[in-house]
């Protein structure tokens, strides 16, 4: 393996690493990226939800009960209708662009320590969090969200927590 002098860098705080600031403190999202989501004005056109849901995909990490706060962009854009932004999807993007101007860092966990899981279930959604403590302070290490399908919407509320927990660990599986 070669390495590029010029792109190494030895011996500093923080560095941004994959679209990511990472520093001692843990990982936190790219202030260039959410500088840009807040300066991006409302979406008027297909193209332009797309475009902003793609956007928030990158950063589910950081954002809890990412796909329930997703969930009217995801309705606006539903195939056969073209695009709809209602006032609930106005609201929802707000406060996702405050949101995240304040999103986590997520912290780094520690090798033998105990990690926490908790699972939340909606009508339309799956969430998970998986907590570390520290000095009796919970700091998340990792969020999860899925969209629940047709069929598994109609699941009884134990189903959908069996299935938010396989969710939760596929996704996890590094850390158990």
């Amino acid at each position: 393996m070669k390495l590029n002098p010029s792109k190494c860098v030895f011996g500093v705080p923080s560095g941004r690493f994959l679209g990511f600031q990472v520093h001692q403190r843990g990982i936190e999202v790219n202030p260039e990226k959410i500088k840009a989501l807040e300066e991006m004005a409302s979406p008027k056109t297909l193209k332009d939800v797309q475009r902003l849901t793609g956007c928030l995909a990158s950063l589910n990490r950081f954002i809890a009960k990412s796909t329930d706060k997703c969930a009217p962009f995801f309705k606006a854009i539903k195939k056969g209708k073209g695009l709809e932004w209602s006032t609930e999807c106005e609201e929802a993007f707000q406060k996702l662009k405050e949101y995240l101007g304040r999103a986590p860092i997520l912290s780094k966990p520690v090798v033998g320590e105990t990690l926490y899981l908790y699972l939340s279930v909606t009508e339309v959604a799956t969430s998970s969090v998986l907590i570390r403590l520290e000095k009796g302070i919970q700091k998340p290490v990792y969020y999860t969200s899925k969209a629940l399908l047709a069929a598994e919407t109609r699941y009884s509320p134990a189903e959908k927590i069996a299935l938010a927990l396989i969710t939760s660990a596929r996704k996890l599986r590094p850390y158990f």
